[in-house]
């Protein structure tokens, strides 16, 4: 007795395989949008922070302010090859635990031949800032603007914020967030004084604050 043609459609073979092309293109899929939702976010945040937060080879405004000894002096336009600014306000803990490497800083650019001055710009009232100056022996020339729009002009909206400016009235060197290492001040003296040490632009990362 013969059997029975074989009637199975043959394609009913092929079902299990195109299952599992179907699922790896989707996996496929996925996976793409996935990475490319991850650079969608990073190239969002990096435009977040080009809007925010300083960075080497930014352009900052000329601001001429009055310090506390009564001089006028401008923020932007170095007297020598480079000014050093500190932005920080008097009730920031990270500002305070700033000022001795600021305070060394200070020092040795007093001591070089580069006339590099550093400033401090305190975004508090001058009773405030002259108090602070007391209390922690700050005698760099010091500036009391609360003002928030310089801190925008400066990207200095989160503090402590440090940079150093060029001549050409672009950021050197810029250092958000407490300075509290050696490897920091030495980074800031080799490009706020090039005469000691190479002219070199430095960045260090952004730190959210």
């Amino acid at each position: 007795m013969s059997s029975p043609p074989d009637t199975q459609n043959p394609f009913s073979r092929l079902g299990p395989r195109l299952l599992w092309a179907a699922l790896a293109l989707a996996t496929a899929l996925v996976l793409a949008l996935g990475w490319q939702v991850g650079r969608m976010r990073a190239d969002q945040r990096w435009l977040v922070d080009r809007v925010t937060q300083p960075y080497v080879g930014m352009y900052v405004p000329k601001v001429a302010l009055t310090s506390l000894d009564g001089q006028t002096r401008e923020l932007g336009q170095p007297r020598a090859d480079t000014q050093v600014l500190f932005f920080f306000t008097t009730t920031c803990p990270r500002c305070r635990a700033s000022l001795p490497q600021l305070k060394r800083a200070a020092e040795q650019l007093r001591a070089g031949s580069s006339g590099t001055e550093l400033i401090g710009v305190a975004f508090a009232s001058p009773a405030q800032t002259a108090a602070y100056a007391r209390e922690h022996g700050l005698d760099f020339p010091l500036i009391a603007h609360d003002d928030r729009r310089t801190s925008a002009l400066f990207r200095a909206r989160k503090v402590p914020s440090l940079l150093v400016i060029g001549r050409d009235g672009r950021v050197r060197y810029q250092h958000v967030g407490e300075i509290n290492d050696k490897q920091t001040l030495r980074e800031l003296m080799a490009v706020a004084q090039p005469r000691s040490a190479p002219a070199t632009t430095m960045q260090r990362p952004l730190a959210s604050r």
